[in-house]
């Protein structure tokens, strides 16, 4: 805090609130008996203030400052060791200093001037101005070999991009056009020609409405932005103004590209620019948005359809007619008349180019019949003014073999247009009536199934109504394709069929996502269908024939449900509004550590508000309990005060609680407790869940003496239950509170107990054993114990770096080195000179892993190894 606080001070020495932060800073300073030399601290800033350049970019920092900040350090170092209550005044001084960096300019943070927002988030504090932007994955798209015009608009973006560098702004240019047109064609096109000045990062999103017509939410977007840039989720703030300020934080510098699809609000857009004044924002719309032209200042770019001579001229190069003009001379009226009709909108003259390359000359004449004659027209075309779905789409759908339209409608139904081969999987099974793909088929017929499902795909992929994105993935590369495809599902199949092909799509979500949380996780699930103890039987044997490396399978299982992100969390929402409400809770549940590991709490609310109708729709109180206590603690772990975050926490939880705990007192209770069955044992895991949960919040709201009540009694409604896991959570989390409270032994006893009951589960919890090693050194370190916690420390830094991530193995090397140093027990002296270069060795290695693990706290270790003189 110290470090931070000095180097916070230094650094808004450049703004122009400085004068706001100059009297704080001195009655700070004079706390303490006001010792001799303060004042003179405040002038030598006052001074060095005068000596900075007040402008943006590239002040040096002089010897002086780095002196005067070292300074700065040392008096406030004395003053907490002194008086450890000015801590609270500290922080408070620290997040004014980040109000008046945001709201008046540049900070001073090292070598030279960075835009920043410093941080103070999960009870640290980080600057993190100068944290690099990892080089990202480019956005690349498949080459268009046939491409007309355009010319115009990309020669307007040219120049709108080159008299924004040479006015120091953002350039925001508006691409508008109906759904279809190439916008997004364009924008990549212009990338392309400017890949090799264009070298930064490039982030991309889809901003569309989703089927339910609801706007992509931009604080989703930027928690998976933050997951491409490899942010640890601990890093990322929770409150959205917070999240928005460190977006633009990481992307301060250099020239990042950011393309947003399907804008829908001017709204989406602002938490989505990034810092850099060389940044370049691309977004598309089939709507004219005044609030992105007016509000943001973009340049707006009309795409029109195609003159009639390029729309002729790209009919004819993808129809493959050019090399041929003799041959097809005859047919030139009937080829301007398909123009005429295609309206100069490129992807329906694609469309039907595609149909002549691979058809006859007499196809010409048919087509263009099709699209002339008023009878046929609607149907060939069904164009609303501008666009259409039924000319593009419709001529392919009807010449798929049956298997492949069957496949076509039922890709219709999933909820994304991204999709992998296990959807094919699920519900291609080679027949409109559902037969094949059941449990009992042998291994003949299930090989057969599988060649079905194959050729059904190849044959999307060979007609432009699939394209391969990755090995095993694909997607529908139209929206509107996609729509069609639901279109002709509703059109085209019996009812019993559809519902059975929803039925099994949503199946293979729920089994995919179940097996992927019993991979990640032991925790305890409500299971009346015996689905997890399936898959843990499954995979103890997989695991016994082909040992896996615990860090690496997780690694696998989190990128597998990572590629299905959208799919899993719309599944959820599909189930809910097609009346499978035992899919979508079961759905949700599956989910809860993927959410958690990822930080994806904007998913986690969503998917558990639709959980929690869908397990009051079932019926099923446990599932329902469960459900609101999974939206408590997906509150509890975001804790956002402007989101009110602790508010909705305790209402879930106290909901939750309602369902499971007898309200009549001993005798229910009692009662209860002798029932035999599943139901009466879910209801006591989950009172004791729902009571740790509330034991967390109390405790992260400062009240521990109600905090140690809650875990306490979460034990006890675990007596008579076999379950190691929750046992020892329970025990994990009582420590620090018991330290809290000055009962340093408990507090110690409980963590050796937690960290010897993670051992001594059936697949050891080496990870958490750590984590509960970490903290009982902390306990003894309150204790005055710091031997002890020397060699606690060691043995969790042991664990960690064999169990764990870079993050985590920072933060304990970051910990003991701050103990051999003699900062953790409050004083230095007595320390030895191989003690602190050991302490130095801590904060390096440390420096290094979460430079690794992409955090600003990097900054954090670094600072300390410059307090050291080691750096």
């Amino acid at each position: 805090m110290a470090v931070s606080g000095a180097t916070a001070l230094v650094g808004a020495l450049v703004t122009d609130g400085w004068a706001a932060l100059k009297s704080r800073a001195a009655a700070l300073m004079r706390r303490g008996g006001g010792q001799e030399g303060d004042e003179a601290l405040l002038r030598e800033l006052e001074e060095l203030r005068a000596r900075l350049p007040r402008s943006s970019a590239a002040a040096a920092v002089t010897a002086s400052t780095a002196e005067t900040e070292r300074r700065l350090r040392d008096r406030l170092l004395r003053l907490l060791a002194d008086e450890p209550s000015v801590a609270g005044e500290l922080r408070a001084l620290i997040g004014q200093t980040q109000e008046t960096v945001i709201n008046h300019g540049t900070m001073v943070v090292t070598e030279q001037a960075h835009v920043s927002s410093s941080v103070v988030h999960h009870n640290y504090f980080a600057a993190p101005a100068a944290v690099p932007v990892p080089v990202l994955p480019r956005i690349v798209a498949p080459p268009v070999r046939h491409y007309e015009n355009n010319e115009r608009l990309l020669q307007r973006m040219d120049e709108t991009w080159a008299a924004c560098r040479a006015a120091r702004v953002q350039a925001l240019m508006y691409v508008v056009g109906v759904p279809g047109i190439g916008r997004t064609a364009l924008t990549h096109r212009w990338l392309d020609r400017r890949r090799d000045e264009l070298t930064g990062p490039q982030l991309h999103a889809s901003l569309a409405r989703d089927v339910w017509g609801n706007p992509a939410a931009p604080m989703a977007v930027l928690e998976r932005w933050f997951r491409e840039l490899e942010v640890p989720a601990q890093d990322v703030p929770a409150d959205p103004d917070s999240r928005t300020a460190y977006f633009r934080t990481l992307t301060a510098n250099g020239p990042v590209v950011v393309l947003l699809d399907d804008v829908v609000l001017a709204s989406q857009v602002i938490p989505l620019l990034p810092g850099s004044p060389d940044s370049v924002v691309l977004m598309t719309s089939n709507i004219i948005l005044p609030g992105v032209i007016g509000g943001l200042d973009a340049e707006l770019l009309r795409m029109e359809p195609l003159e009639h001579p390029h729309g002729r001229r790209l009919l004819t190069k993808v129809g493959r007619l050019g090399d041929d003009t003799a041959e097809y001379a005859a047919y030139a009226t009937e080829l301007g008349q398909i123009a005429d009709a295609c309206q100069g909108h490129p992807l329906a003259l694609r469309v039907a180019g595609a149909q002549l390359a691979v058809g006859h000359p007499g196809r010409i004449q048919e087509l263009a019949r099709e699209l002339t004659d008023r009878a046929t027209r609607l149907r060939a075309l069904d164009m609303d003014d501008e666009l259409s779905v039924t000319v593009v789409f419709a001529p392919a759908y009807r010449g798929l073999a049956p298997e492949a339209a069957h496949l076509y409608r039922c890709l219709g139904l999933h909820p994304t247009a991204d999709f992998d081969m296990d959807v094919v999987r699920a519900v291609a099974p080679g027949d409109e009536a559902g037969a094949g793909g059941a449990a009992d088929v042998d291994a003949e017929a299930e090989a057969e199934a599988e060649a079905g499902a194959l050729r059904a795909l190849r044959a999307l992929v060979l007609a432009n109504l699939v394209e391969q994105t990755g090995p095993g993935t694909y997607r529908m590369p139209h929206a509107l394709i996609h729509d069609h495809a639901l279109a002709c599902a509703r059109s085209d199949m019996a009812e019993e069929d559809r519902e059975a092909a929803l039925d099994r799509l949503l199946q293979s979500y729920v089994d995919i996502a179940e097996r992927a949380d019993t991979a990640l996780s032991s925790r305890y699930r409500h299971d009346p269908t015996g689905a997890y103890a399936a898959h843990a039987a499954a995979r103890a044997a997989a695991r016994a024939s082909a040992p896996v490396e615990d860090m690496e399978d997780r690694a696998a299982v989190l990128a597998g449900l990572e590629r299905r992100r959208d799919a899993l969390r719309y599944a959820v929402r599909l189930a809910c509004d097609t009346g499978r409400y035992e899919m979508a809770w079961r759905l949700a549940q599956a989910l809860w550590t993927f959410y958690l590991r990822c930080g994806y709490h904007t998913d986690w609310i969503e998917t558990y508000t639709w959980a929690c109708d869908a397990a009051q729709e079932c019926g099923d109180l446990t599932a329902l309990a469960r459900m609101r206590y999974g939206l408590g603690f997906a509150h509890l772990d975001r804790w956002s005060a402007a989101e009110g975050d602790p508010r909705a926490a305790r209402e879930r939880f106290e909901q939750a609680l309602d369902l499971v705990r007898p309200r009549n007192g001993p005798a229910a209770e009692g009662q209860r407790r002798t029932a035999e069955g599943r139901t009466a044992e879910g209801q006591r895991r989950t009172e004791s869940s729902v009571l740790e949960g509330l034991g967390l919040m109390e405790n992260r709201l400062g009240n521990a003496e109600q905090a140690l009540e809650n875990l306490t009694a979460a034990l006890r409604a675990l007596d008579g239950i076999d379950h190691p896991r929750g046992r020892a959570l329970l025990a994990f989390h009582r420590g620090p509170v018991l330290t809290s409270l000055a009962r340093h032994d408990e507090a110690a006893a409980e963590l050796l107990s937690a960290r010897a009951q993670f051992a001594a589960l059936p697949e050891p919890d080496r990870y958490n054993e750590a984590r509960a090693l970490a903290r009982y050194a902390e306990a003894r370190q309150a204790a005055g114990q710091p031997a002890e916690a020397l060699r606690a420390f060691d043995e969790a830094s042991r664990l960690m770096s064999e169990h764990g991530p870079a993050y985590q193995q920072a933060v304990i090397l970051l910990l003991r080195g701050d103990l051999l140093y003699g900062e953790g027990d409050g004083s230095s002296d007595g320390t030895s000179d191989g003690d602190r270069v050991r302490a130095a060795a801590d904060w390096s290695a440390a420096a290094d892993l979460f430079r690794q693990a992409r955090s600003p706290r990097t900054e954090e270790a670094e600072g300390r190894l410059t307090g050291t003189g080691r750096a």
